[in-house]
């Protein structure tokens, strides 16, 4: 029953966000998301400044994102350890650890990957998806957004954001 009101909430989130909101243009500030692992709250102020931060909001049944979840995972030994990835999902932690289980094993061994809960819908309401999966990549420097994708998405789309960059 907890399931279908968390997906009821989200749908109605979605639905009010779509009629009026953008895209922030940089990282907005949240600050009720949770560790999955560690239990701690995880805020804006938690980032690492030094570092991109990637955002994914994802759904662990959504078929897309369980195949975004897949590449990530594939790919992540060759991405820039400088980036920080946060995997924010809505659901309860075993539904989480199933998908991690199942598509996104490797992601638990890097520690600049998260998960994150998001029990409020925090995610929907400041950064504004319109679909699951929805990515978004910010600078380190200036936390402008440089990437964006809601629905269906490849990795292979962001490596451009991601690869390691000789400075």
């Amino acid at each position: 029953m907890l399931q279908k009101k968390s997906f009821l909430f989200a749908i109605i989130l979605f639905f009010a966000v779509k009629l009026h909101a953008q895209v922030p243009d940089s990282i907005p500030p949240f600050h009720k998301f949770k560790d999955y692992e560690l239990g701690a709250t995880f805020s804006r102020d938690s980032l690492n400044k030094d570092h991109k931060q990637v955002f994914i909001l994802y759904d662990a049944g959504c078929g897309h994102c369980q195949e975004l979840g897949h590449q990530f995972a594939k790919a992540i030994p060759e991405l820039d350890s400088l980036v920080d990835y946060y995997f924010i999902a809505m659901q309860e932690k075993p539904l989480v650890e199933g998908y991690i289980n199942m598509f996104a094993k490797e992601l638990k061994n890097y520690s600049n990957v998260k998960f994150l809960h998001d029990p409020e819908g925090e995610f929907i309401l400041k950064f504004h998806p319109k679909n699951f999966p929805a990515t978004y990549i910010y600078d380190r420097k200036s936390s402008k957004l440089l990437f964006q994708i809601d629905g269906e998405s490849k990795v292979a789309k962001m490596l451009p954001f991601l690869k390691k960059q000789e400075e």
